[in-house]
């Protein structure tokens, strides 16, 4: 079964080192890999993701993809911040030795430029996570690197501080019973509240997740909606379907599953399927 698998990985890579752009874009794994009942499925996701870094990351609509060791970004310049940031979590993502670094700055790997500090100065915003520093946890350099500005939104403090804060404390528990779990996050940029700063930094009116998690060869999916605003209702009633944060933000989400796969994990959303822990 192992040499099987390398070699239709090594025939995948093969296939994907001679297409073009666009067609890559439409790039699907063979159903022979069905994903949801090869037993080892983690395994092949894994060398998948070696071969092809890109395997499950959304579509960029900013041609500006930076790839820090821990997260990758796709920077909206117009906007001045991520229109997606997407990163993995496992339980061996945190150590309790690293702290926080606050040393919030420009993202020198930006090339057009990222905004900066300044531009939060005074505007009664926060300077929020969209990759948490807490799932940053696995070394210095990660922890850094997660005050970048290119991994910075404003969001209202008691949005902040509140809600998704609790989202994002949820899903580092979650991690703790799935294999692995792949987030893309990022802000809605259309109908902005307001613009901040020298470099008119725009105020998002809501946020996205969007949750794949792994265990024992089978995969599950969720995404969340919040409204950057103060909320006392539970995390879960921002539960969408991903094909809804698809249609709002314009962004094709792991386009590169297996078609009947990606159609049934973003179509449908079971939350009692999704917060189990088997």
């Amino acid at each position: 079964m192992f040499k099987i698998v390398i070699i239709n990985l090594f025939f995948i890579f093969l296939f994907v080192s001679c297409t073009s752009k666009s067609k890559q874009a439409k790039l699907r794994i063979d159903n022979s890999l069905s994903i949801t009942k090869v037993r080892g499925a983690q395994n092949i996701i894994e060398a998948s993701l070696k071969l092809n870094e890109f395997f499950f990351y959304p579509t960029s609509t900013t041609n500006q993809i930076i790839k820090h060791p821990y997260f990758t970004v796709s920077y909206s310049e117009k906007n001045e911040q991520a229109e997606w940031v997407a990163y993995k979590i496992t339980s061996n993502n945190y150590n309790k030795s690293i702290e926080r670094t606050n040393d919030y700055r420009e993202d020198p790997y930006v090339k057009t430029q990222s905004a900066s500090p300044k531009d939060y100065s005074g505007s009664g915003y926060d300077m929020g996570h969209l990759a948490p520093a807490h799932d940053m946890g696995h070394n210095i350099t990660a922890m850094s690197e997660s005050f970048y500005l290119s991994n910075i939104s404003p969001q209202k403090a008691s949005f902040n501080r509140g809600i998704w804060k609790s989202l994002e404390g949820k899903i580092s528990y979650w991690s703790s019973f799935n294999d692995s779990i792949y987030v893309v996050t990022g802000p809605i940029l259309d109908n902005p509240i307001e613009h901040i700063g020298e470099n008119k930094v725009t105020v998002p009116r809501a946020f996205y997740k969007t949750l794949l998690a792994f265990k024992n060869g089978k995969i599950k999916a969720v995404a969340f909606i919040m409204p950057n605003e103060k909320s006392d209702k539970s995390i879960y009633t921002y539960a969408v379907p991903i094909d809804k944060v698809e249609e709002v933000t314009g962004i094709d989400f792991y386009y590169n599953l297996d078609k009947i796969i990606q159609d049934s994990l973003e179509a449908n959303i079971n939350l009692k399927t999704w917060i189990s822990i088997r």
